[in-house]
């Protein structure tokens, strides 16, 4: 058989599908379909709507001419699907589309159109199932968008439907004959298959660099441009500082008003301010502080010395004056999706090169840090490539003493307001054996993690007391702002380059979405330390920033295990067992003949059933027994059986125990019951 014999067998009119459930299956999965690029804004609902009713009247125009589609029909599908086509080719490479990201939409709508033109023409078995690889097409196309588990909520409904049309076609190639128990354990073992495979999924990793696209959100310009705003959950309104008397703020977020008070006792909550997706978790840092006061700290470098960046995106990041000898790093990939209103930094992982964002302009300080002229509120996207220097301890070790190489940036960041003589001498006890800087910050993350203690409830601090002298040498209780000032006081008397950094750490991981849930709660301070040759290098007493991302299999199971090991298992085991044991009870009643004639009459249907000749709804018992007799030659012993039990059941007939044994025992003779 050549080539064009086999393409025209493959093409060969299939027989009409006579299905109406069937139809309806793959309908409603293509509907649902269409739906998902439409809650993802990859395809206006108006666009989604209309296609959905396209595709309703094609699937009815196609029924109703199954039989003998027209001729012209399959030529306009064919049309339609080539013009979608070179409609997506051109648009692609027209200039209309400026990186990877910009290919979903125009192959959403090439999916859709295709998807509707077919479904005029699908009288076949075969054409239906081909709408359903489209669908999952469209589907896949939006989960490439999809950031919470809503998305998930629209895959069930459209794996439901799915599944509903695979048994109808498998119902359909068999007849009728499909089991419902063999669909059952099919169905079984594809999940069980797809829970494994997910199980068993690597830590997401980012094979291509993909410039993704920035969305301004729900916010609008902020009135001082270069100016923090975002306090109070507006996120055009001005950040202003926090009140040491009632409602603590501090410029709604933590430090992210141009100043960090450590005075304060701020409260943050557990809501979802943005979701991150990134190459590895780290510390998202947006600003930092280099000028300390006895309770506060400020930044001469940062929102004071702002310049421009108005090149538009992708803005191209200098590198500050303090990193310009950091070297080594490894690229960082970031993008923020924003859900709650959160200060207009442009947080990022240290060292920021590369920004994707929604605006013609960035205001950007000398300390690295970069301020939005636009509030960033709810459906606010950007994102920022880094290069992260993640030097081992050892290089840490064996960098050059810092005196020698920039001694400007020596005392921008080793100045204190006091001596701190006593600071200074527990810092030098403590850091007494240690030989580098990086053994001088570690023996002093050592020793505050043995000797204070971690509290969100501490009282106000008292009028004119320092902070680090409170935490040091009073009751050593405090959060991330008085343990990270505390650390970053001690290294500055050693005469080690420190400043304070402020930001969010990485929240809990979402293995299906593959985000991390950043939580107002996971604004964070603490410590960066001027290493040569690497630049800023942080470190934290009071939290840990995994080393890379985990793997979605080993999230889900850790978040299960949690899950269960808070349920109550003793009010659960003793309702279980009281509802299993119940069922059984019940079951067993149910089971249990209640008479002779009930007994003997299941006796019959059973045998009948093993030898292929159950009984049919329309027969009475006596019927059936003659049917048997007939089946085995059996001198009429299953109609005196039968006709005992109808005796029994509508004659009021007693049937004492002897008899009863010896009708049901003459039975037992008769054996190879023919159809």
């Amino acid at each position: 058989m050549n080539v064009l014999e086999a393409i025209k067998r493959a093409n060969q009119p299939r027989p009409a599908e006579h299905s109406v459930p069937l139809r309806l299956a793959c309908a409603a999965t293509v509907i649902v379909s269409l739906a998902a690029p439409a809650s993802e804004s990859e395809m206006p609902w108006s666009v989604a709507i209309a296609s959905m009713l396209l595709v309703t009247a094609g699937m009815v125009f196609s029924y109703r001419t199954r039989e003998s589609p027209p001729g012209w029909v399959k030529l306009a599908v064919a049309i339609g699907a080539v013009a979608s086509l070179v409609w997506f080719v051109d648009r692609v490479g027209s200039g209309h589309v400026t990186d990877i990201t910009g290919v979903e939409h125009p192959l959403t709508i090439l999916f859709a159109t295709i998807l509707i033109v077919h479904c005029f023409h699908v009288p076949a078995r075969r054409d239906l199932v081909f709408a359903l690889g489209g669908s999952a097409g469209l589907m896949a196309v939006a989960a490439a968008q999809a950031i919470d588990l809503r998305f998930g909520l629209l895959v069930v409904v459209w794996g439901g439907c799915g599944l509903w049309a695979l048994t109808r076609v498998w119902s359909a190639a068999s007849s009728g004959g499909g089991s419902r128990w063999g669909t059952l354990i099919a169905g079984g073992a594809v999940l069980s298959a797809a829970a494994v495979a997910f199980l068993l999924l690597p830590a997401p990793t980012v094979a291509i660099r993909v410039d993704f696209q920035a969305d301004a959100g729900s916010a609008g310009p902020v009135g001082n441009p270069g100016a923090l705003a975002g306090d109070t959950g507006s996120p055009v309104q001005l950040s202003r500082p926090g009140q040491t008397s009632g409602p603590a703020r501090v410029g709604g977020y933590l430090g992210f008003a141009g100043s960090l008070d450590t005075a304060l006792r701020g409260r943050l909550g557990t809501t979802v301010v943005m979701q991150v997706r990134a190459d590895r978790p780290t510390y998202w840092v947006g600003e930092t502080f280099d000028t300390w006061t006895d309770n506060s700290w400020s930044s001469r470098s940062g929102l004071a010395g702002q310049v421009v960046l108005d090149q538009g995106s992708p803005f191209q990041i200098p590198p500050p004056r303090d990193v310009a000898l950091a070297a080594g790093g490894r690229g960082d990939l970031q993008t923020f999706y924003i859900q709650n209103a959160v200060a207009d930094l442009v947080f990022h992982a240290d060292d920021a090169r590369q920004v994707w964002f929604p605006a013609s302009r960035l205001y950007y300080g000398k300390d690295g840090s970069i301020v939005s002229p636009i509030g960033l509120g709810r459906g606010a996207v950007y994102t920022v490539n880094s290069e992260v220097a993640s030097p081992s301890p050892g290089e840490l070790r064996a960098a050059e003493d810092p005196a020698g190489v920039d001694s400007a940036l020596v005392s921008d960041y080793t100045r204190l307001p006091t001596s701190y003589a006593r600071v200074r001498q527990l810092a030098e006890s403590i850091t007494a054996g240690a030989t580098s800087n990086y053994d001088r910050a570690q023996a002093l993350i050592g020793w505050i993690g043995a000797n204070t203690h971690y509290s969100t409830d501490i009282p106000p601090l008292r009028s004119g007391a320092d902070t680090v002298e409170e935490f040091l040498f009073g009751d050593r209780t405090g959060f991330c702002e008085q343990i990270s000032t505390s650390l970053a006081v001690m290294l500055r008397t050693l005469g080690i380059p420190t400043r304070e950094a402020v930001g969010y750490v990485p929240g809990p991981y979402n293995p299906i979405t593959d985000l991390y849930q950043v939580r107002a709660e996971d604004a964070h301070a603490w410590v960066q330390v001027w290493f040569p040759g690497y630049g800023w290098q942080s470190f934290d007493p009071t939290a840990a920033v995994p080393a890379a991302n985990p793997s979605p299999g080993g999230t889900a199971l850790s978040d299960a295990g949690r899950f269960l090991d808070r349920l109550p298992w003793v009010p659960i085991g003793i309702v279980s067992g009281t509802v299993a044991l119940s069922a059984v009870l019940v079951h067993v009643r149910r089971r249990r003949p209640t008479t002779w004639a009930e007994g003997a009459a299941r006796r019959m249907e059973r045998a009948g059933r093993r030898a292929g000749r159950p009984r049919r709804p329309s027969e009475t018992i006596v019927e059936y027994g003659v049917v048997l007799d007939r089946a085995t030659d059996s001198s009429g012993k299953w109609a005196r059986l039968a006709a005992a039990i109808d005796g029994a059941t509508y004659g009021g007939r007693v049937i004492e125990p002897d008899e009863g044994r010896r009708l049901v025992a003459a039975t037992n003779a008769a054996r190879g019951i023919r159809s």
